[in-house]
């Protein structure tokens, strides 16, 4: 059995381990590990944040749950069936040009919200890896595309082309190099040559669905320990009467969800293997996308709230360095 369960990257090797519906027996056996000490590893998980609970089956065995509905605390919740129905699929952190991306995981998403029915497709920013090379001295060598033109051109060629899905997009830190180095925004190609995707702003923007707003952040700087912390604070520093229904914050490559102050909030994953640069600084990588099911009433206000987070295993990642890249092709549908 693996040692040092405090450490925060074993609880996500665990959460990535567990399957939605997995028996507890299996993850024993996994973990190599007894009923009890699998018990505690899943509690640990939740004190770190993550959304997992035991259920038994009509067998009495039990199972593992990751969905959780997140439910408003007051009032009587009205019928499903009175209510707007919204389906949205959130990704984030593609880093196009990183020989470390996983663009064939991202179509997978889009595939995933075409056969789903989603027409809407929320990018919480850092859609290429950008061009740090003034302070990050190593980064061009795990790069495969450099510089503004070949990454741009990149994005608005090889970006997921799904008939129906509209993709509203915000640029992040690595994005923001490209105008930092030479007053070049991705956003500009991309407004040119795909229809399909629309540009809300730099680091932040709101969007209004079916009358539900919803922020999208790409903030700076660094991770913390507590997977909850950045998100919670986030929430916390909102100003009364002008809070969104639903937060959804990239770029600290991490999968968490709670309920604080009504408003729902999210950390969302990334679409790219860890790169070298978070290797070196011992940072923990999640590799993921959210589906929502959002019901809410004619005034926007979020009455039921089902995520489902979608987290992929290392099986799942093309690990050797620019496979990727060489491999995938656009996603056409």
């Amino acid at each position: 059995m693996i040692n040092n369960s405090n450490d925060y990257a074993f609880v996500e090797k665990v959460y990535k381990i567990v399957k939605n519906g997995m028996y507890l027996e299996d993850l024993c056996n996994v973990l190599e590990c007894s009923l009890e000490e699998a018990i505690g590893i899943l509690e640990l998980c939740k004190i770190y944040g993550k959304n997992v609970e035991l259920l038994k089956d009509n067998q009495n065995k039990y199972i593992i749950q990751k969905k959780i509905i997140k439910k408003t605390s007051f009032g009587t919740k009205p019928n499903l069936n009175d209510l707007i129905h919204t389906k949205l699929c959130v990704v984030s952190d593609t880093h196009f040009g990183n020989t470390q991306q996983q663009l064939h995981l991202l179509n997978e998403i889009y595939k995933e919200a075409y056969r789903r029915e989603i027409d809407t497709v929320l990018h919480c920013g850092d859609l290429v890896d950008g061009d740090y090379s003034s302070v990050r001295k190593e980064q061009p060598k795990y790069l495969f595309l450099h510089g503004y033109d070949e990454q741009a051109g990149y994005a608005c060629d090889m970006y997921p082309k799904v008939n129906g899905i509209k993709t509203y997009y915000i640029l992040g830190s690595h994005d923001e190099t490209h105008y930092k180095n030479g007053k070049a925004t991705i956003n500009n190609l991309l407004s040119r040559c795909r229809e399909d995707m629309i540009f809300l702003g730099q680091d932040r923007a709101d969007i209004v669905i079916n009358k539900i707003k919803i922020t999208m952040s790409h903030p700076g700087g660094g991770s913390t320990a507590a997977l909850s912390y950045k998100l919670q604070k986030r929430i916390e520093e909102l100003e009364s009467g002008n809070k969104p229904k639903i937060l959804l914050v990239g770029h600290y490559h991490k999968s968490y969800f709670c309920l604080d102050r009504n408003v729902y909030g999210f950390e969302i994953p990334c679409l790219c293997n860890i790169t070298h640069f978070q290797e070196k600084n011992n940072l923990t990588n999640t590799v993921g996308a959210y589906f929502l099911d959002i019901y809410s009433d004619n005034h926007g206000n979020v009455q039921y709230l089902l995520p489902e987070e979608i987290i992929f295993n290392q099986n799942d990642f093309w690990e050797e360095a620019g496979k990727d890249a060489k491999k995938v092709k656009q996603l056409v549908i």
